[in-house]
C-alpha cells in the first residue's frame, strides 16, 4: 500500500514540476529547519506511516489542480460582470 502511495506522491511532484519548474520544486523539497531532515524526507516518512491520509491529500491536491483553470476563469468572468453592472448603475444615477 505504501509503495502505491509513494508512486502517487511522485506523480503529483511531476505534475507540480511541470507548473513551477524543476529547480523551484527541488529547492522547496530540499529545505530544512536547522540540521533537521529535508521536506522530501518528511513527506516520504509521512507517506510510509499514514498511506491512507497521504492518498487523500494527493487526491485533494490533484482535484484542486484540475479545477484551478476553470475557477480562475469563472472568477474573472464574475469580476467583469460585476464591474459592468456597477457601471450601468452609476450611469442610471447620473441621468
Amino acid at each position: 500500500m505504501s509503495i502505491g502511495t509513494l508512486w502517487g506522491v511522485g506523480k503529483l511532484a511531476d505534475r507540480i514540476e511541470k507548473i513551477i519548474g524543476k529547480k523551484k520544486l527541488d529547492k522547496f523539497l530540499d529545505k530544512r529547519k536547522g540540521l533537521g531532515r529535508s521536506r522530501r524526507g518528511k513527506i516520504s516518512d509521512y507517506a510510509f506511516r499514514k498511506p491512507a491520509s497521504t492518498q487523500r491529500r494527493v487526491k485533494r491536491i490533484n482535484t484542486a489542480l484540475d479545477v484551478a483553470p476553470y475557477a480562475a476563469t469563472g472568477a474573472g468572468a464574475v469580476a467583469i460582470m460585476s464591474m459592468m453592472s456597477g457601471n450601468n448603475n452609476n450611469k442610471k444615477k447620473k441621468s
